[in-house]
């Protein structure tokens, strides 16, 4: 038996929330910055210019954190979805059998509308080339994962999702 292994990773292209994160932590360190390199110069206690230096990296750590990408990993019928923060932390979303799952295809104006799912929203943000994945989890209970994945990875989990998806999607 061959092992199917396909592997995406997926940067999130920044929306108005996180353009708005951005101008607030650029804001803030500005304002902070302005603040503590006056009350050095008026008080000569540069001791607080250290602060100034804490507040800049601590708004370069946050400013970092702003940049979001997905990994996906289909492994013989299991899909791990990872976010990627900053490029430097990395918390696992969720691990999906393909083969138990309820319903899958891409995303268009003709998409079921699962309400009471708990979404994972892990695209790249485009609205180009997404999917949605339903499906039970022990955790979670219903979930729908809305993803962007290649095309040898979308054959892949065609491959072992189940027939009556498969059979549903022909009619």
């Amino acid at each position: 038996m061959t092992d199917n292994f396909a592997e995406r990773l997926v940067k999130k292209k920044p929306d108005s929330s996180d353009n708005m994160k951005k101008f607030m932590i650029i804001l803030g360190t500005v304002i902070i910055t302005a603040v503590t390199m006056y009350l050095a110069f008026v008080t000569g206690l540069y001791l607080i210019l250290a602060i100034t230096m804490g507040v800049i990296y601590g708004a370069y750590y946050f400013f970092r954190d702003t940049n979001i990408e997905y990994e996906y990993t289909f492994t013989n019928g299991e899909l791990d979805v990872d976010k990627i923060i900053g490029q430097r932390r990395r918390k696992h979303l969720i691990t999906i059998n393909t083969a138990k799952l309820i319903d899958f295809g891409e995303v268009n104006a003709d998409t079921p509308d699962n309400q009471d799912a708990t979404l994972f929203l892990c695209s790249d943000n485009t609205d180009e080339g997404e999917y949605y994945a339903d499906a039970e989890d022990e955790e979670y209970g219903k979930i729908r994962l809305i993803f962007t994945p290649d095309e040898k990875m979308v054959s892949y989990i065609e491959k072992t999702m189940p027939r009556i998806i498969k059979y549903r999607k022909q009619r």
